[in-house]
């Protein structure tokens, strides 16, 4: 696997080149509404991001679900194979519950680039849950929770991925 290229910026921080994916969990990697503890629809879409990461391999992840919350980045990176968890580098902040904000989760995922110095950074989120954007948002695959992450948003992410190597 080619590794990215680490830089520092004006602050001597530390940050890489690689292209970022935010992912979200539920209605993306298996559909909403799944017995997850009996169910062999559970995390049934993995594969096929898997597949999609593999062929992008300067694509690291960032979760964004709400799954973040509960688990650390440990746990959250053994639902993953073992030549993808290594990618799994982190996860966005919680805005505090309480505050009333617009588009809570792209606010997420801004404050996460702002903090790890990658505002720059060419990247793109995964999410079933529109209202967390801002309607148009150009950087955001937005799948149909009850399909999940199917055919048509495995087809619009890769052309994300082809955009961002485009770019190198």
């Amino acid at each position: 696997m080619a590794e990215a290229a680490l830089t520092h910026d004006a602050f001597g921080r530390t940050s890489d080149s690689s292209d970022l994916l935010f992912l979200d969990i539920d209605g993306v990697l298996h559909p909403v509404g799944v017995d997850y503890s009996f169910s062999s629809r559970f995390f049934s879409h993995l594969p096929r991001l898997e597949a999609l990461l593999r062929e992008f391999e300067s694509v690291d992840v960032v979760i964004s679900s709400d799954w973040r919350l509960a688990e650390s980045i440990e746990q959250l990176q053994q639902y993953f194979s073992d030549d993808i968890r290594h990618r799994i580098i982190g996860a966005t902040p919680q805005i505090d519950p309480n505050l009333v904000v617009r588009y809570r989760r792209q606010l997420e995922i801004q404050t996460w680039l702002d903090g790890n110095g990658r505002s720059d950074a060419e990247w793109v989120a995964l999410d079933d849950w529109p209202s967390n954007f801002e309607a148009g948002f150009t950087r955001l695959v937005l799948t149909d929770p009850k399909r999940a992450f199917d055919q048509d948003s495995f087809q619009e992410l890769r052309s994300h991925f082809l955009r961002f190597a485009a770019g190198r």
